[in-house]
Order: C-alpha cells, then structure tokens, then sequence
C-alpha cells in the first residue's frame, strides 16, 4: 500500500535515515508504527463482535456446538477480510482459535 508523505515527514525520515538510526525510510516508520501500537494499544473491538463472541460463550456452555465445514471457514474467513478492511491501520494476521462454533 503506498502513501504520500508531507515533505516535512519525507524530510526527517531522510534525515534519520542518513544519521544512521534506522537502515531504511521504511524500517524508520515500521518503528513509528510500532511505537505507536504500544503508545495507543491494540485498536478497540467493534460492540457488535463483543456481542457475537459473549453469545457464543453462552452458547458453548450450554453444548450447543459443531464441527466447523469448509463453507463455515470460508464465512469466517471473508468475515475477517471485511473487519480487516475496515481497519486498515492494524496489520495481524486474523486466524481461527477453534474449530466449533455455535449453531
């Protein structure tokens, strides 16, 4: 993904770049971009994902599970696509932590 930069920012990255403090433009705003998750935390979980996470809790401790199919990794997957799409600032990896989920 490419960005453009104002000429103040493109001209300190050049500069901390040529004093030695970073190999790269892009090593210098990878550490930017790491200083700021650790300043501001991980980005807040939408209400809704709450929601649907404490209904499955519920859910699963009543028994009320399956074996996941292909189609349900498939949902979960776009599922995830989409929620990564809409915060394009964070850059994990989104994976599955089980293999039920509430019917």
């Amino acid at each position: 993904m490419a960005y453009q930069l104002s000429p103040q920012s493109e001209q300190f990255l050049a500069s901390v770049v040529a004093g030695g403090q970073f190999v790269s433009k892009e090593a210098a705003l990878e550490a930017a971009v790491a200083a700021l998750r650790e300043k501001n935390g991980p980005p807040p979980v939408p209400q809704e994902h709450v929601e649907l996470v404490e209904e499955a809790i519920v859910a699963a401790q009543a028994g009320r599970l399956r074996e996941l199919t292909a189609t349900d990794w498939s949902r979960l997957r776009e599922f995830a696509q989409q929620a990564a799409a809409q915060n394009p600032s964070d850059t994990r990896v989104l994976r599955p932590a089980t293999t039920h989920r509430v019917e």
